[in-house]
């Protein structure tokens, strides 16, 4: 009974992290209120966390993955051939590149100092409340129309910034970065995209980096089934979320997102004080 008990705390776990990665309430966030609330210990270099978000990262790679593939072909076709058609992919791919460098600065000098002291509850819970303001805010604005062949250099350091702020827990990614794609005129399609886009590179480079750590400090043979039961959940639940998310979004249903972070936000400071 007590390992049925401690699997289904992983599952539960890796639904969370699926569930909350696309969708713009913070996977890291909830993943530490979860963790408070049953129990778990984290690890101080998050390798649960990361394994996580890399069973994220297959489930968003597979969903996008025509694309993706279309814009590696027109990369190096341009890259090779110099095709003008493929020119706009081209530089689209330059772009995600430029605006994967700040997120990618902050995860690697300052990784190590998030999980140890700002993975708590009282930082979760501000957190989130900023979370709710920006989806709030966002949802007010006029939408824009701006699409993949007019995105600048400014638009995507602007996302990648705030890309490299959504690293502290609680601050959604998903939702920072496609609300400040909107706030540079994005249309909706093209915001997700990109936002969605630039998850891949850092989710990839976190990985790489903890699998140093992974080596250093391995998962307990315990652990091990948990931890991929946890894994291949959070793919599926991915995947369910991803859809979900771009359906609201198109709807303008972002304040939903709002009230949400706001409530769960508070709860949370709550918690940390009990």
């Amino acid at each position: 009974m007590t390992k049925l008990l401690e699997i289904l705390k992983y599952l539960l776990l890796g639904a969370i992290q699926g569930i909350t990665e696309t969708l713009p309430i913070s996977s890291s966030g909830h993943l530490i209120i979860l963790s408070s609330l049953l129990g778990i210990e984290r690890n101080d270099d998050l390798t649960f966390e990361i394994l996580l978000h890399f069973g994220s990262l297959i489930a968003v790679i597979y969903f996008y993955r025509k694309t993706l593939l279309k814009l590696i072909k027109s990369f190096f076709s341009y890259l090779f051939k110099k095709d003008k058609d493929c020119y706009t992919d081209f530089k689209y791919v330059w772009l995600l590149a430029l605006a994967t460098i700040p997120a990618a600065l902050i995860g690697y000098f300052f990784q190590d100092y998030i999980g140890k002291n700002l993975a708590n509850l009282l930082t979760v819970g501000v957190a989130l409340i900023i979370t709710s303001v920006i989806l709030y805010v966002i949802n007010k604005m006029p939408k824009g129309t701006k699409q993949k062949e007019n995105i600048t250099w400014l638009d995507a350091i602007s996302v990648g910034i705030i890309q490299a702020i959504a690293i502290i827990p609680g601050i959604s990614r998903s939702g920072s970065t496609v609300s400040m794609g909107l706030a540079r005129k994005f249309n909706i399609e093209n915001a997700v995209q990109f936002s969605f886009f630039l998850f891949i590179p850092v989710t990839l480079g976190a990985t790489i980096i903890d699998i140093i750590h992974f080596l250093e400090n391995p998962i307990a043979p315990t652990l091990l089934i948990p931890y991929i039961i946890a894994f291949l959940t959070s793919i599926i639940f991915t995947y369910i979320s991803l859809k979900i998310f771009i359906n609201v979004i198109k709807k303008g249903k972002l304040v939903i997102f709002s009230i949400y972070c706001l409530i769960v936000g508070i709860l949370s400071i709550v918690l940390n004080f009990i």
